[in-house]
């Protein structure tokens, strides 16, 4: 009872203070528009606030959006480049498989300098290809090689053919020495060639 009486006088005190002014057209104005302001500050600032923070981040995703989206069409424009840039080096892959194939396919560079050979009119006396892996190696991002040695004989022409047809050859061999000696166990004046080299490949 006490503190509904004490209220009660608290309001009659602020009543009879307010009343004069308020009963004034041009200050109930101001105070309308104060306490207006006052409860616009008050709702703005507890129930604008989280729809402002949303907007904001809501601007924020559609920016890294749209950055991302740019980022993946670059991407996609490279690969559509990439994709034209194999389109046209399609019919030459196979040519570069042969030049620098993915193993040492040591068998295959035997069976073609015996061909070779063949087709030169040249016997191949000795043959001797260093130690290669049997199995592929793994990728090592560089050109592998390993050494060869041909001993054969002929007469100039067909020597002379012989080595025409291992450097035109498509794959990448490199030949270091060339060494021509007078066969002496044969009076036709054919000749010993010594042949040097290396084949590469790439794992």
């Amino acid at each position: 009872m006490l503190s509904i009486a004490l209220n009660k006088s608290l309001l009659l005190r602020a009543n009879k203070r307010l009343l004069p002014h308020v009963k004034n057209k041009k200050t109930a104005s101001y105070l309308t528009i104060t306490l207006s302001l006052m409860a616009l500050s008050f709702f703005g600032l507890f129930a604008l606030r989280p729809t402002l923070i949303t907007a904001v981040s809501l601007v924020k995703n559609v920016n890294d959006l749209g950055a991302l989206n740019i980022e993946y069409e670059n991407k996609i424009g490279s690969i559509i480049r990439a994709q034209a840039e194999y389109e046209n080096l399609r019919d030459s892959l196979p040519l570069l498989t042969q030049a620098l194939p993915d193993n040492a396919y040591f068998h295959q560079l035997a069976n073609t300098l015996e061909s070779f050979a063949q087709k030169s009119n040249v016997t191949i006396q000795q043959m001797q290809i260093d130690a290669t892996p049997i199995t592929k190696p793994k990728s090592s991002g560089k050109l592998e090689r390993f050494g060869f040695v041909v001993i054969g004989i002929g007469d100039y022409p067909s020597i002379s053919t012989y080595i025409s047809h291992v450097l035109n050859w498509k794959r990448v061999v490199a030949l270091h020495t060339l060494e021509f000696v007078h066969d002496e166990s044969t009076t036709s004046g054919n000749l010993r060639v010594t042949m040097r080299g290396n084949a590469f490949y790439e794992p």
